[in-house]
């Protein structure tokens, strides 16, 4: 028995040791090669550089240390002893890793779990070419222009059912009142891709799937937006083993696409059992039932697509379209400008018309989604030693210019796109919400990014984000019906940037409640 003792604590004592010596060498390897990148001074010996992260709005912390150092490209101190992090803002090494070696950066593994519990294994989640490439080719025709045209209308079925819900909430309420708008603007999106990608109605994002679809994200949004949740992320980071735990936090992300899985998804599939699908194409669903019965993708693949257009269709416009509304609260001259002009086009624009014949609502569209992109920043990790460009080269501890980097293998890069889309040295104003800036002259392509509008709002490259169209398509349908019929005012409360997932407006002194956008509404 004491031999049996001894051997155990033996090998528990190996391991331990083992262990150590795998992430001491980690460290050693990552501070080595990146020895030349500039790094903010006051990180904490034990949560590093990743708590402060988390404590300042989301890309506050990477502008001010870029603007510090004088370079776009910095390393950060990682939390619990984790090598440090490469932050990359400089848009020749992001084009590097985004466009020409997309495929040798994948998610890290606190991102694609994380993936896996919320939208399951889908196009997300995916990674290596060939794999997504064909999940990419089965579903991007029905996303494309011919398809959104088509399906413009009902993008405005689902804009006009959530404006007469919310007209009939004010009359309620004397014609006026506050409320949280990005709850509303998550039933439209959620209406929009239902009917669009699924021929299904969710009752103006009312209906029983509906609202437990809705209930179920807003408790991970807030769990993840509360104190708790950088945390976690910081320890799944360092130790990706926590991964498989049975924890709250990972079990309600779960709930997500479960709920998805075992209410919609399974109702979309008995009622389209007997249907003829070879009228419908064009329809995202129809496409995934015909591969499946031609046995191109297993049930689990079909039923985790629906889980991840569902959602990532929905929510991400969700909380673009509450920002953008927050915004012209804060900004009411241009509130008027936008409604002049939407008012004096007469019916409801073409998905062509809403591209060419409202330059003012194009013009807010981009500086909302310049301002505040729904995935605030990627973080990638190198699967191979690699030589990073730089357009912006750094200067070295002994002075020397510096135009590369050397990567490790296992190397955890962030590419911070708020900061990106908004820095000064490459817009000027850029933290300013000003939509003339795209009636005019832009900044020189060569300091932007090579992503849609100049930014990289949606990535770029080849996993560029494939319903990019669509999510513009219903922002500009959305904010167009409503700016014609309510005006909205600000309610004076403070409101700071967190990430639950995506992009999370947040009440400050409010941040248990979850995300809120509280506007003042009122009909015009």
């Amino acid at each position: 028995m004491n031999v049996e003792l001894w051997t155990t604590a033996s090998c528990t004592t190996i391991l331990a040791v083992a262990v150590f010596i795998c992430l001491f060498e980690g460290r050693r390897r990552s501070q080595e090669l990146l020895r030349d990148v500039p790094m903010p001074g006051g990180a904490s010996l034990l949560w590093g550089h990743e708590r402060m992260v988390s404590q300042m709005s989301v890309g506050e912390a990477y502008a001010q240390w870029m603007d510090q150092l004088h370079s776009q490209t910095i390393k950060i101190r990682g939390a619990l002893f984790k090598p440090d992090i490469l932050v990359v803002a400089d848009p020749l090494a992001a084009t590097h890793i985004m466009q020409r070696h997309v495929y040798d950066y994948p998610h890290s593994d606190v991102v694609r779990p994380r993936i896996a519990r919320l939208l399951g294994r889908s196009l997300g989640w995916v990674e290596g070419e060939t794999e997504h490439k064909r999940m990419r080719n089965l579903v991007a025709p029905s996303l494309a222009p011919d398809a959104l045209r088509s399906g413009t209308a009902d993008t405005y079925g689902a804009a006009e059912k959530l404006a007469d819900n919310l007209e009939m909430h004010l009359l309620e309420h004397g014609g006026s009142t506050v409320v949280s708008i990005v709850d509303w603007v998550n039933q439209a999106t959620l209406e929009a891709i239902g009917r669009l990608g699924f021929g299904h109605d969710f009752g103006g994002g009312r209906n029983g799937d509906a609202q437990k679809i809705l209930g179920v994200w807003r408790t991970m949004a807030a769990m993840g937006v509360s104190r708790v949740g950088p945390m976690a992320v910081m320890m799944l980071r360092r130790f990706p083993i926590f991964n498989s735990l049975p924890l709250k936090a990972l079990r309600v992300q779960g709930d997500v696409r479960k709920t998805i899985h075992e209410g919609v998804a399974k109702e979309l599939l008995r009622r389209n059992a007997s249907t003829d699908l070879r009228i419908r194409d064009n329809d995202l669903l129809a496409r995934l039932i015909s591969a499946h019965e031609a046995g191109s993708i297993e049930a689990d693949e079909l039923m985790d697509h629906i889980s991840m257009f569902i959602m990532a269709g929905s929510e991400t416009t969700a909380q673009s379209l509450a920002y953008a509304i927050w915004e012209l609260a804060l900004n009411p001259h241009v509130q008027t400008r936008l409604r002049e002009e939407a008012t004096a086009y007469h019916g409801s624009p073409s998905y062509d018309d809403l591209q060419t014949q409202l330059p003012y609502l194009d013009a807010v569209t981009r500086e909302v989604l310049r301002l505040h992109p729904a995935l605030p920043y990627m973080e990638r990790v190198s699967s191979k030693e690699d030589v990073l460009p730089l357009r912006h080269p750094i200067t070295g501890k002994q002075g020397q210019e510096l135009s590369s980097i050397p990567i490790a293998a296992g190397q955890t890069v962030i590419i911070p796109i708020t900061t990106i889309n908004t820095m000064c040295s490459v817009w000027g104003d850029g933290k300013k919400f000003r939509p003339d800036r795209w009636m005019g002259d832009l900044p020189p392509k060569d300091l932007c990014s090579t992503g849609w509008s100049r930014m990289l709002t949606f990535s770029d490259g080849p996993r560029i984000c494939i319903g990019y169209k669509f999510a513009i398509l219903q922002f500009k349908v959305i904010l167009l019906t409503l700016v014609r019929r309510f005006e909205f005012k600000d309610t004076g409360v403070r409101v700071i940037d967190k990430v639950a997932s995506s992009l999370q407006p947040v009440v400050q002194g409010q941040e248990e409640l979850g995300p809120r956008l509280p506007v003042h509404v009122s009909l015009c």
